[in-house]
């Protein structure tokens, strides 16, 4: 599995981990649809055949909030 697909999957299981211990029930909706996101482009990265090769992803690119690295 490729370092990005590896990232956006954890970045999901992440954010669905924090949503279930969240009270607050819109907060854990946002959370979980970022989830469905990180997974989603994680399986474009599949069918887009991207290569095994590392490249530089910022959190501002994975989160779609701008092109400045964070």
């Amino acid at each position: 599995m490729n370092i990005e697909k590896r990232a956006l999957l954890d970045h999901a299981e992440r954010c669905r981990r924090v949503a279930n211990d969240l009270d607050h029930g819109e907060a854990a909706q946002r959370l979980r649809a970022m989830a469905d996101e990180y997974e989603a482009r994680a399986t474009r990265l599949e069918d887009d055949g991207v290569s095994s090769t590392p490249g530089r992803i910022s959190r501002c690119q994975l989160e779609g909030t701008g092109d400045r690295e964070g």
